[in-house]
């Protein structure tokens, strides 16, 4: 059986649960359609995250990467695009180095985004199409999967989705939150989505 290798972060600094890990997690081993749903749990550290992703591509030969971070959004945001910046903080205060030395200046997501919005918007959880998936860690790991995959010559869709955080993890701060069933319900549509993308793909 074909396998979806879908990845969360842990948790780290004042977020003791990290949704995308939690989500991620309760997803291993799930079944949809053809698909078999793999799962990695990837260190907050920059370098560390694709050095767990990568290792897991070459295990489990997927035919997607979908990776999963905590945003601050009130929905769900499908990332469209990774840049070759990562933010770091120096003693001369923050600076921008590149993610990849020498690569190029940005990738696209190779998931069907558009068809994902649409479904998860269909199935009752708010979603929309970005086109910044930042320049900190969730980028990071967006834009090293994407590269590594070219790189490798593999026949392998890939992309990123920011989920909100939990609403006990933003008591009386205001900031937008969705429970994580929910969450889960959107992260399952998006995994639907990419696998009818594969099967339809393949009937061509």
């Amino acid at each position: 059986m074909s396998k979806i290798l879908l990845t969360g972060f842990e948790p780290w600094g004042e977020w003791t649960i990290n949704p995308s890990g939690e989500v991620a997690s309760s997803l291993d081993g799930h079944k949809i359609g053809g698909v078999s749903i793999v799962t990695g749990i990837v260190p907050v550290v920059h370098g560390e995250d694709i050095e767990t992703v990568r290792p897991l591509i070459e295990q489990h030969d997927p035919v997607a990467v979908v990776s999963i971070g905590l945003g601050g959004s009130s929905g769900l945001n499908v990332e469209r695009v990774a840049v070759n910046i990562k933010e770091i903080d120096s003693d001369e205060g923050t600076i921008d180095l590149p993610v990849v030395e020498g690569g190029p200046d940005a990738y696209l997501s190779t998931l069907p985004t558009r068809d994902m919005v649409e479904y998860i918007r269909s199935q009752g959880v708010p979603t929309q199409l970005s086109y910044s998936a930042g320049t900190f860690l969730c980028n990071h790991l967006m834009y090293s999967v994407l590269h590594h995959l070219r790189a490798s010559e593999r026949d392998v869709i890939s992309g990123f989705i920011h989920i909100p955080p939990m609403p006990e993890q933003v008591v009386g701060s205001g900031r937008p939150s969705m429970s994580l069933d929910t969450v889960r319900q959107g992260v399952v549509a998006a995994l639907e989505c990419v696998e009818d993308h594969i099967r339809h793909s393949a009937s061509v």
